[in-house]
């Protein structure tokens, strides 16, 4: 396995110093870092992959190890997403959290568990969890400071695909936030596997949130709900919430604040 790592981080600058210094704004120019990418070159997708990365302020090699947050759609979550991992665990609410982005190449490819007859489209997912079960985790787990906790966090086809890795490999991960999931895919083919897979896992221990914003169109959310209900095992932990103030776009910010204090809390 080859990996590049690129030190090009997600950086954005802000000027700093009062209007009668804007003479001199040049010089007061500071770089914030948020995180950093690598390069990431898969034998399981035979493609190569960009992964953001972000550590904790306390960060330090071979010293205190954090829980890790697996976040899909990052070219659009991660930066928010670290914000609020941030004031979070600065203000001791959650311990730190290393937060690994995964930007998309294909999602409708990668992050889809089944092929959809009706739209001709999808199916890699089994694909996808095996790169991260074979390459990307070994890989964050060998070089960084990483407690055995990890988080999956998805937003509408990736939270409907963060329920599906709920239940295609309970190896894989102890906690999900499954954000507005989609889970009309493939004519509501992942309501009877969710049932199956509660009905024969009466040991399950995992902790699951799932949210749904202002939208009637993904109410088969609220059947996956009535679902879970009825089969979940005692020991899932898991919490629904839905806001009927918020959009389908930026449901994610409110989900991961509320999703990682629930979490934390258990």
């Amino acid at each position: 396995m080859r990996y590049i790592v690129l030190l090009s981080g997600l950086l954005f600058n802000i000027l700093t110093g009062f209007p009668q210094q804007s003479n001199t704004a040049q010089d007061s120019i500071a770089t914030i870092n948020i995180g950093y990418s690598i390069q990431f070159k898969s034998s399981v997708l035979n493609e190569e992959r960009t992964i953001f990365i972000y550590l904790p302020d306390d960060y330090k090699k071979d010293q205190e190890s954090f829980p890790v947050l697996y976040l899909f759609d990052a070219e659009i979550n991660f930066k928010p997403v670290c914000g609020v991992v941030d004031i979070l665990s600065r203000w001791k609410i959650i311990p730190g959290i290393i937060v690994i982005g995964l930007p998309n190449t294909d999602r409708m490819r990668d992050l889809t568990p089944t092929h959809d007859r009706q739209f001709d489209i999808g199916g890699g997912g089994d694909n996808f969890l095996k790169f991260l079960r074979e390459e990307l985790m070994p890989f964050i787990d060998q070089n960084y400071n990483t407690q055995p906790f990890r988080i999956l966090e998805g937003h509408s086809i990736s939270g409907m695909f963060t329920m599906y890795a709920f239940i295609a490999d309970t190896s894989l991960f102890d906690a999900y936030i499954a954000v507005s999931p989609s889970m009309y895919w493939d004519e509501q083919i992942m309501l009877s596997k969710i049932e199956d897979f509660l009905k024969t896992n009466p040991q399950l221990k995992k902790q699951l949130y799932i949210t749904l914003s202002n939208e009637p169109e993904f109410m088969l959310v609220k059947e996956t709900i009535e679902v879970i209900k009825k089969e979940a095992p005692i020991g899932l932990i898991w919490e629904f919430r839905q806001d009927t103030t918020e959009r389908h776009e930026i449901a994610p910010l409110r989900s991961t604040y509320e999703g990682l204090r629930f979490i934390f809390s258990k």
